[in-house]
């Protein structure tokens, strides 16, 4: 019961945000700028991410004795 409680809650809370950011343009224009820079980091780490992993895969260079 709790949960369903919080559940709706959460729900009636994201409604009232979603609709005063929709009113209000500067918000709006801040929120636009969050998600591109949320974005731009997200590409970043992913990017990151496949170079490590590309560097992983290739073999070890192995020493040689002498």
């Amino acid at each position: 019961m709790r949960k369903t409680a919080v559940l709706i809650a959460g729900i009636a809370i994201g409604v009232y945000l979603a609709r005063q950011i929709e009113a209000n343009p500067e918000a709006k224009k801040a929120l636009d700028q969050a998600g591109e820079k949320i974005k731009t980091f997200a590409n970043a780490v992913s990017d990151g991410y496949r170079e490590q992993e590309a560097q992983s895969a290739k073999p070890a260079a192995t020493k040689r004795k002498s």
